[in-house]
Formats: structure tokens, C-alpha cells, sequence
């Protein structure tokens, strides 16, 4: 084995000279490869004894929990209280993991937002989650089916309004504000002029005439409105029509077994076809 590397240096002039110099290998022997070896350790472990002395690298004791002596008073209700703590505590984490899992799997609800926004009725949702909020006290399980039956007939209702052009809002005479939704005129004009919306002011028969009136003026001030009252003949042997006027002849109107309102009805549901609507959102030429 060639231990040196031998260079050949050529120096100019009139005498050529040749000089061969010896480069130094980096080869160590083993005698000091080991001193050095063992000096680096003894300097490690002397850092490391001062480091001790210092108290730099203790780490602090764990106090041990002796628990509750024996001749403790009233050990037995510290313990149950204990126990009880310890259970509240599971149970919060329980519930935060369960609320978690919701939120991740309720897309319908976020679905339902994003129609709601769209639609500018957002400002209905804190009303929502405060009934959620209130209502979270019983079960999860109902709760959670109560949210997704609310989703699913909302979908239902969009899909509706937007196929149909005409929407007519069924109204109990006896409570006329109560049963009706305000919501269902903010998303009918929402999605433009071309939808109508007509209130149906129905068993006008078990309110007073004058009652029925009064109704039927305050709400015909705002939307159309059609006064009726179903039938409660055996359909299916006194299927017939009959002309209104000579209803109207009768004193005892409402009295009848007969439908009424379902002409003047259909006759306001035909003139958006017959007729130019007017410009202002839900009123027709008459």
C-alpha cells in the first residue's frame, strides 16, 4: 500500500531541476485515535457531573396521591363527591365529542343555511338555534330528527315555490295570523316578480260573518284574498256544481253544505294567464 503521494515539482531556468515532495497522510494511529477517544469522554462525563451538581437536568418529583386516610371524617361523602366530579367530567367530554360528530355530519343543515341566505331569510336562523339550544336538554336523538325533518320539508317547500307560479297560503279564520307564515311572502318575492302569492281564508264557517269580514278586509290591504269553506256533503254521491250567484241569493250562506269561494278561486288563479299582471309583486287587474 502506498502510504505518501509523491509530486513532481518542476522549476525553470537553465538547470532543470526535479524535486519530489511527500504529501502527509491523515491516517492516525491507533494508540491516538483511542486517547483522543477517551479524553472526549472524560469531558463529557465531567459536564455531566457538573450539570448534576447544578441541578440543570432534575426533573421534579411527582408527589404521590396517599389518598384519603381511613380515620378521615366524613370520608365516605368526600369520596362519593369525588366520584361524582370524575363522572361530570366524563360526561362533558362525552357530550363535546358528541356535538363534534354533529356538526361535521349535519351537511343539511349547513345546506339549509346557504338556501336561506340565498333566499335573505338568515336573519330567521338565531331564532332556530335558540329553539335547538332550548330544546337540546332532552334527547340528542330527537333533537337531531326534529333538525333533519325541518331540513328536508324546507328543501321541499324551495322546490315547490320554484316550479309553481301561483302559491296559495291556506289560513284558519279562527286564527288568520297565527297560521300564517311570514316567511313564505319574503321567499315567494325573492324569487322574483313572475310568483304570486294568494291567501285562502278558510272555515270561514265556524267565525261570525262580520269576524270573516274584517279579516278579509285587513288581509285583501296587503295580498289577494279568497274567503272559503269546504264542503262537508258525501262526495261521492253529491258531486256537483253549483253557480254562486244563486248561492249568494240564499240568506244562510254559510250554513250550506256546499263549497264556497272555490269560483272566484279559480277565476283569480286564471287571470295571470288571461290578463297582463301589474308590475307591483302579488296584485292582479280586476
Amino acid at each position: 500500500m502506498i502510504d505518501t503521494i509523491r509530486k513532481v515539482v518542476v522549476t525553470g531556468g537553465e538547470d532543470l531541476r526535479i524535486e519530489c515532495v511527500q504529501s502527509k497522510s491523515k491516517r492516525v494511529s491507533l494508540k491516538k485515535k483511542y486517547k483522543i477517544i477517551k479524553k472526549v469522554k472524560e469531558h463529557h462525563k465531567k459536564k455531566a457531573k457538573e450539570a448534576k451538581k447544578l441541578g440543570l437536568h432534575r426533573k421534579p418529583k411527582q408527589e404521590k396521591d396517599l389518598g384519603i386516610p381511613n380515620d378521615w371524617p366524613f370520608k365516605e361523602q368526600k369520596l362519593k363527591a369525588l366520584e361524582a366530579r370524575r363522572a361530570r367530567a366524563l360526561e362533558e367530554i362525552q357530550q363535546k365529542k358528541a356535538a363534534r360528530k354533529e356538526r361535521y355530519k349535519d351537511q343539511d343543515f349547513m345546506l339549509l343555511r346557504a338556501q336561506k341566505r340565498k333566499l335573505g331569510l338568515l336573519e330567521d336562523d338565531d331564532d332556530v338555534s335558540s329553539k335547538r339550544q332550548n330544546f337540546g336538554d332532552g334527547s340528542n336523538d330527537v333533537s337531531t330528527s326534529l333538525d333533519n325533518s325541518y331540513s328536508a320539508f324546507y328543501k321541499e317547500l324551495v322546490e315547490v315555490i320554484k316550479a309553481s307560479d301561483v302559491i296559495l297560503e291556506v289560513l284558519d279564520a279562527r286564527d288568520p295570523l297565527g297560521s300564517r307564515c311570514v316567511d313564505m311572502k319574503k321567499m315567494v318575492m325573492r324569487l322574483g316578480p313572475e310568483k304570486h302569492l294568494v291567501l285562502l281564508l278558510n272555515k270561514i264557517d265556524l267565525v261570525p260573518q262580520e269576524a270573516a269580514e274584517k279579516w278579509l278586509r285587513y288581509l285583501r290591504e296587503e295580498l289577494p284574498t279568497v274567503a272559503f269553506k269546504c264542503s262537508t256533503q258525501e262526495q261521492k254521491s253529491n258531486l256537483g256544481w253549483k253557480s254562486s250567484s244563486k248561492a249568494g241569493k240564499t240568506g244562510n250562506l254559510l250554513q250550506t253544505s256546499d263549497c264556497l269561494g272555490s269560483e272566484t278561486l279559480i277565476k283569480l288563479l286564471k287571470k295571470p294567464r288571461d290578463q297582463e299582471i301589474h308590475h307591483s309583486w302579488g296584485y292582479w287587474p280586476t
